[in-house]
């Protein structure tokens, strides 16, 4: 199973589908925030930032993946965007959920690092305008928008680990004549 994800991880159509699929992403995300006015909380935002770690990802290896230092650094940055994604989409389930008196536990400002602005670069992505406990008048098959985002990140996650490890694995040699070629 693994020699099949090296493949598809060595092939640049992969990391082009990675790229295509986090700007898509991130226009369904502009969607619900411009057509459907559905303010983006500080979470929303976070989770936009890691979706554009997938972008960024998918770019690189679509333009270099023939190279194993390249590959390994693009499934690591897309790795690490999932986990990262994984993390703040599951604090945002939570307090999309909770149930509390007092609300959630959802900060009113978001906190990029001074060497990457993200808010100050491009506000009209990044800019938290809502809060995190707002219910939304948007569901899918029943589910709110956080559980999907959920869903999302889980599955990038478990992509991105098989890929990560696939890059690990050994080539298989059929026999000692494939050692020449």
């Amino acid at each position: 199973m693994f020699q099949i994800i090296k493949l598809i991880c060595a092939s640049r159509f992969f990391w082009f589908l990675l790229l295509v699929s986090g700007i898509a992403f991130e226009g369904c995300g502009l969607y619900f925030q411009y057509n459907l006015h559905l303010d983006p909380c500080v979470n929303c935002v976070y989770e936009r930032a890691y979706i554009l770690g997938f972008v960024v990802a998918g770019f690189v290896g679509a333009i270099a993946s023939n190279f194993l230092v390249v590959r390994f650094l693009c499934a690591l940055g897309f790795l690490a965007s999932s986990i990262g994604g994984l993390l703040v989409t599951f604090e945002h389930y939570q307090a999309y959920n909770s149930t509390s008196i007092f609300g959630s536990s959802c900060k009113l400002k978001t906190e990029f690092p001074d060497f990457l602005p993200l808010d100050e670069i491009a506000p009209f992505m990044f800019k938290a305008v809502g809060i995190c406990s707002d219910k939304l008048d948007w569901e899918f098959l029943g589910q709110s928008m956080p559980f999907w985002i959920l869903i999302i990140f889980g599955a990038s996650t478990l992509v991105a680990l098989l890929l990560f490890l696939s890059i690990f694995v050994k080539k298989k040699y059929k026999s000692h004549s494939d050692f020449y070629k």
